[in-house]
């Protein structure tokens, strides 16, 4: 059996689930299987956000040769950049929703 969570690790909870689901999280009851549930949300917005990275921005005009070279390049930067602790709002959304059902079946 695993350790009841303390006071601050619940409040820490909250404040991460706020990001992606709003105030009313506050009243959610967190338990250890929450956060089971918390670690999935995140590792799927982090294969959304990779895939994301890869989508091509819009095109700006001009030469489109130039421009697919110039895509791939930025894909390949923001690939290697450091991005931890940030998602894209797209993929926080829909994973989000999602698994909203699930973090409600983890606090029963």
């Amino acid at each position: 059996m695993s350790e009841p969570l303390t006071a601050s690790e619940v409040q820490d909870t909250k404040d991460i689930l706020q990001n992606f689901y709003g105030a009313q999280t506050q009243n959610w009851r967190i338990t250890v299987k929450t956060l089971e549930v918390l670690g999935r949300l995140i590792e799927k917005t982090r294969a959304c956000d990779s895939m994301m990275d890869l989508v091509p921005r819009p095109f700006g005009g001009g030469s489109v040769i130039k421009w697919g070279q110039k895509q791939v390049r930025k894909a390949v930067l923001r690939k290697l950049k450091d991005g931890s602790g940030k998602h894209y709002i797209a993929c926080m959304k829909a994973s989000a929703a999602s698994m909203r059902t699930d973090f409600y079946m983890s606090g029963l």
